[in-house]
C-alpha cells in the first residue's frame, strides 16, 4: 500500500543580497512550510506589516534576494515501486536538491510538480533544499520590455499570480516560497493518477455517471480495480470488480432516481462518492476518493427573434453603445445558463486572491467568505485569471453550499509570449493539472481561457491575443479532459469585439472611461436612469468602488491618517487604474460622494459616504438588470473580496468584513425583490417583482408616499393596494401609475414606498425624486431599543420616531442587513455575528461595541 511522508513544518531559510538601507548580506532564520519568506521575514523581525501604512514599500529588496528553504528528514526503510517527492506548489522559479544532487528545476507557481527521486534517496537522515531564483534570473533574456500588459510586462513571463506585480487594488509584492504542501510518497507496484466522475446524462430513467480511472504501473503483475458510488447518506448505490487490462479503465454507472446537485436558491446540493480501490497480488496498492454532484450545466445562447422585446433592447443599446458594438445587422443573442435544464440567474462577483501571500490564508478566513457570498443571495463566483488556482477548500465549500463558479486560467490583461516554447510548455502542464483536479466539481459552470486578452478585437479574429493559447492549449485541453463544459476563448467573449453589450458576455470594467465621464462631467441628477441602462446580455464584471468600514480602515493606518483631510493614506491603499492620468480612482469614489450625498463635515463622515455610494449604485444596478430578464442572463460585481488592506473595488474587505456595497447587493439580490422604475419615455411609474425562485409566486402590493418629516401617524399622503402573480424565474410590471398622478406628491419631503408580502416573504422599496443630498431630513430619533448577546454574535432591535436614512450599525460584525432605511415607528431586529470562525469564540471585551450612526 502506498504510504506517505510528509514534509510541512519546520525548515530553514537562508537569503542572500543586499538591501538598500545596508544591513546584513545575508539572513539564516527559521521558516514555515507551506509558507513565504515575507512571512518568515515579518514572524523573525526582518520587515514590518507591508499591510500597514505604507510598510509595503519597505520590503520591496525581498524580491531581488536569493532564497533557499532546507530540511532534515528521517527514512527507515526504501519500498520496493517508485518513490515520488511531490511540491503542490512551488513560487516559483526553484532548483530542488535531494542529498546535494538537483533533481529538478521548475517555472511555475500553479503546477504539482512529482518528481521520481528513487534513486536519490537513502536510509537515515536526508537532506532537501529548494533554491529560488529571483524572478529577473527566472526571465533572463525575456524580451518582455515594451510588450503590451496593463501595470508591467514582466510578469507575462512568470507563472505565478499576476495581481502581486502591482494591481489597481494591490500593491507589488513579489514573493518566493514553498506554498503549499510537500510530502515523499512511497508508491506500491502500481499508482492510481486519476479519477474522472461526471454525468453524461439525465433523463426520466435517472442518469448516467462517467468514471475514469487512469494508473500507473511499476512492474508487470494482474491488477484489479473495486470501483463503487455512495449516494449522500452513504449508502452504496453502484459497485463493481473490474480487471485493469491495461492503465486506463472507462465505465458508465447507471443511477436510478438520483439526487441532483442545485446552485443556491435552486434546490439542495447532494454529493455523492466515488471511491475507487486498486488490488496487486498481495492486497491493495492505492486507493482514490471524490466527491462529486449528479447534475448538467450548458450555456443557452438564444438569438433575439425579429420584432421581440429582446430585439428592442438590443436597438436601443447598439444605438447608445456604438464604440463597443458594433454588430451591425447581425443578431443579438441571449447567455443563459442551464442547470439541469433549469435557467440560472447568475447573480454574484469576482473572486480574487485573499492574501498576497496565499499560503497563510487560514480555513476559517474561507468559510466566512463563501458563507457571506451564499448569505448574500450570490448564486456565480468568477475566479479572476490574475489570481491562483484556489485550493480545495474553497471548492468545498461552493460544492456544499451550491456556489457556482468560473474559473480563468491564469492569464490576464496582456499580450501573453504564445511563441514562447517554454512559456507554451510550462502552461501546457498548469492546464493539464489543472483541469484534472476541478473537473469532478459540480461547482464548477465553465471555463474562460483568460482575463481581457482579446477584449479589444473580434471573436473571429484569429490573431487577437490569447486566440492561440486558447485554441492550441487551453481550449483543446478542455475539450480532450472535460467535454462536458463550455470554454470560452478569452472573458469578455462575443460579438465583432470581444466585448459586445447585446452578444456573449461584456465587462462594464471594459468601458470604464465611459462611466467616469458621466461622473465627471455631469452633475449626476439622472444617475439611476444612467446606472439602469448600462445591460448587457451577461456581465461578468460591473465596477463599482467603496470605502470599508471605520474599524477596518484602523486596522492599517493610524488614527493621524484616517482624519487626514487630504486622504494620502487612503488613496495609497486604493491604488489607481493605469489608464487614469489626470484622475485617480480614488478622486472619482471621492467625486461620486460629493454629488449625490449631503455634505460631510468630518474626514470619517466623508469616508462613510464614500461607503454608502457602493451600497447605492449596486442595488440599483442588480435592481436594473434584474429588471431586464431574460434580456440579461446574470451580473457579477468587481469584485467580491480583497488581496491586501485596501480601499477601492470589493464588496467585502480584506478582513472579511461587508462594505456597503455588499449590503446593497444583498438587497437587491434577495430572491423576490420589489423595485421602482421611473420611464420618462413611457410616461410612468412602474412597479416591478423580480422572481427567481424555480416556482410562480402570488403576493400583494402596497404602494405610499411618505412625509420624510411625520411621525407613524400621519405619514401616508397617498396609497394604492394591488394583487400579483409572476411566473418562475421571471421579471414582471406588476402595476403602474402615470407620472401625472405621483410627480404632484413627490418632492424633496416626500418618499415613494413599495411593499411586496405573499407565501414568499416580503420585501420592499423606496423610491426619492432626486438625489439623495435633496433629502429633507428632520431629526428621526434612531436608536437601539434593545440588544441580546449570544456566542460570537447577537441580535438587536433598531427603532425610529421618523424617516431615519441610512442607517448604519458599526462594530466588529457582520449584519444581516446595513445602511438600510427606517420608516417612521418601524422596528427592525438585526442579526450580527462574528466575521471569524473561532473555536474558542473569545473576544476582547471592547470589540463587542456597536455604534448606530444615520444621516438624521
Amino acid at each position: 500500500m502506498k504510504r506517505t511522508i510528509l514534509l510541512t513544518g519546520d525548515w530553514k531559510l537562508k537569503g542572500e543580497g543586499e538591501r538598500p538601507e545596508g544591513g546584513p548580506a545575508s539572513i539564516d532564520i527559521d521558516a514555515r512550510v507551506p509558507g513565504h519568506v515575507h512571512q518568515d521575514l515579518l514572524a523573525a523581525g526582518f520587515i514590518a506589516d507591508p499591510g500597514y501604512r505604507k510598510q509595503a514599500e519597505d520590503c520591496a529588496w525581498v524580491e531581488h534576494w536569493r532564497w533557499t528553504y532546507s530540511r532534515e528528514f528521517e527514512v527507515d526503510r526504501l519500498d520496493a515501486g517508485r518513490t515520488v517527492l511531490e511540491f503542490e506548489g512551488l513560487d516559483t522559479f526553484a532548483d530542488v536538491y535531494l542529498n546535494g544532487t538537483r533533481v529538478a528545476r521548475t517555472d511555475n507557481m500553479f503546477v504539482r510538480y512529482r518528481f521520481d527521486v528513487s534513486g536519490f534517496l537513502r536510509t537515515g537522515t536526508n537532506e532537501l533544499e529548494v533554491r529560488f531564483l529571483t524572478v529577473a534570473e527566472g526571465i533572463e533574456n525575456k524580451p518582455y520590455s515594451g510588450r503590451g500588459a496593463a501595470f508591467t510586462s514582466e510578469r507575462l513571463y512568470v507563472r505565478r499570480m499576476q495581481c502581486t506585480f502591482g494591481w489597481d487594488w494591490v500593491g507589488r509584492l513579489v514573493s518566493y516560497g514553498i506554498w503549499r504542501p510537500v510530502r515523499l510518497v512511497f508508491e506500491d507496484v502500481a499508482a492510481i493518477d486519476d479519477l474522472y466522475v461526471h454525468t453524461k446524462a439525465i433523463d426520466g430513467r435517472g442518469a448516467a455517471i462517467g468514471f475514469a480511472l487512469e494508473t500507473t504501473r511499476h512492474d508487470g503483475q494482474p491488477l484489479r480495480v473495486e470501483a463503487v458510488i455512495l449516494d449522500p447518506t452513504g449508502r452504496i448505490v453502484w459497485q463493481v470488480s473490474r480487471k485493469l487490462l491495461g492503465n486506463k479503465l472507462d465505465l458508465t454507472a447507471d443511477l436510478a432516481e438520483p439526487e441532483l446537485w442545485w446552485p443556491a436558491g435552486y434546490g439542495s446540493q447532494p454529493l455523492y462518492k466515488a471511491v475507487a480501490k486498486l488490488y496487486g497480488e498481495a492486497g491493495i496498492v492505492d486507493e482514490w476518493k471524490c466527491a462529486f454532484g449528479v447534475r448538467t450545466a450548458r450555456i443557452e445562447q438564444l438569438q433575439d427573434k425579429p420584432g421581440s422585446a429582446e430585439a428592442r433592447t438590443t436597438e436601443k443599446l447598439r444605438a447608445r453603445s456604438a464604440e463597443w458594438d458594433i454588430n451591425g445587422e447581425r443578431p443579438g443573442s441571449g447567455f443563459t445558463l442551464l442547470v439541469n435544464g433549469v435557467p440560472i440567474y447568475c447573480k454574484g462577483a469576482n473572486w480574487v486572491p485573499s492574501d498576497p501571500f496565499p499560503s497563510r490564508i487560514p480555513n476559517s478566513h474561507y468559510e466566512n467568505l463563501l458563507r457571506l457570498a451564499r448569505d448574500a443571495g450570490m448564486t456565480m463566483l468568477r475566479c479572476w485569471g490574475g489570481g491562483i488556482y484556489e485550493p480545495e477548500l474553497f471548492w468545498d465549500w461552493c460544492d456544499k453550499l451550491g456556489i457556482l463558479v468560473v474559473q480563468d486560467f491564469m492569464m490576464a490583461c496582456g499580450t501573453y509570449p504564445e511563441e514562447d516554447g517554454e512559456w507554451t510548455s510550462s502552461l501546457t502542464v498548469e492546464a493539464e493539472g489543472v483541469i484534472r483536479s476541478l473537473r469532478n466539481r459540480p461547482s464548477l459552470v465553465w471555463w474562460n481561457g483568460d482575463n481581457e486578452n482579446g477584449m479589444f478585437d473580434d471573436e473571429e479574429d484569429p490573431d487577437y491575443p490569447g486566440r492561440a493559447i486558447a485554441e492550441r492549449i487551453t481550449g483543446r485541453l478542455c475539450a480532450e479532459l472535460d467535454p462536458s463544459r463550455s470554454f470560452l476563448p478569452t472573458s469578455p467573449f462575443g460579438g465583432n469585439k470581444n466585448n459586445s453589450f447585446t452578444i456573449g458576455t461584456a465587462h462594464y470594467t471594459g468601458a470604464l472611461f465611459d462611466m467616469f465621464d458621466f461622473l465627471r462631467h455631469t452633475e449626476m441628477r439622472g444617475y439611476r436612469s444612467y446606472f439602469a441602462g448600462l445591460l448587457s446580455r451577461f456581465c461578468p464584471e460591473f465596477p463599482m468602488f467603496g470605502t470599508p468600514e471605520i474599524h477596518s480602515l484602523r486596522r492599517f493606518m493610524s488614527e493621524e491618517d484616517l482624519n487626514d483631510p487630504s486622504f494620502d493614506m487612503l488613496e495609497y491603499h486604493t491604488k489607481n487604474h493605469p489608464g487614469l492620468v489626470d484622475f485617480t480612482l480614488f478622486r472619482a469614489l471621492e467625486m461620486l460622494a460629493d454629488k449625490l450625498m449631503t455634505p460631510a463635515v468630518a474626514t470619517v463622515e466623508k469616508i462613510r459616504r464614500m461607503s454608502y455610494v457602493q451600497h447605492e449604485i449596486t442595488r440599483l444596478v442588480v435592481e436594473a438588470y434584474r429588471r431586464s430578464r431574460p434580456y440579461t442572463g446574470g451580473i457579477l460585481f468587481w469584485m467580491f473580496n480583497d488581496c491586501w488592506p485596501a480601499s477601492g473595488w470589493s464588496l467585502v474587505d480584506y478582513y472579511g468584513y461587508p462594505k456597503g456595497g455588499y449590503y446593497g447587493f444583498k438587497k437587491a439580490a434577495r430572491p423576490i425583490a420589489a423595485s421602482i422604475e421611473r420611464k420618462e419615455e413611457d410616461g410612468r411609474y412602474e412597479f416591478w417583482v423580480c422572481n427567481d425562485k424555480p416556482e410562480a409566486i402570488r403576493g400583494t402590493g402596497t404602494l405610499r408616499v411618505l412625509k420624510l418629516a411625520s411621525t407613524a401617524d400621519d405619514s401616508a399622503v397617498w396609497t394604492r393596494e394591488f394583487d400579483f402573480e409572476v411566473g418562475a424565474g421571471n421579471s414582471s410590471a406588476v402595476e403602474t401609475v402615470l407620472l401625472e398622478d405621483l410627480e404632484s406628491k413627490l418632492d424633496d419631503r416626500h418618499v415613494l414606498v413599495m411593499d411586496i408580502a405573499g407565501p414568499f416573504g416580503e420585501d420592499r422599496c423606496m423610491y426619492f425624486t432626486g438625489i439623495p443630498a435633496d433629502m429633507k431630513l428632520q431629526p428621526s430619533g434612531v436608536r437601539i431599543e434593545s440588544r441580546e448577546d449570544e456566542f460570537a454574535g447577537g441580535s438587536l432591535v433598531v427603532t425610529a420616531d421618523r424617516y431615519a436614512k441610512a442607517v448604519l450599525l458599526h462594530g466588529e460584525f457582520v449584519f444581516s442587513d446595513n445602511y438600510f432605511d427606517l420608516l417612521p415607528g418601524e422596528r427592525r431586529t438585526i442579526d450580527y455575528r462574528s466575521s471569524i470562525t473561532e473555536a474558542s469564540g473569545v473576544r476582547d471585551e471592547g470589540n463587542w461595541e456597536i455604534e448606530l450612526i444615520s444621516w438624521n
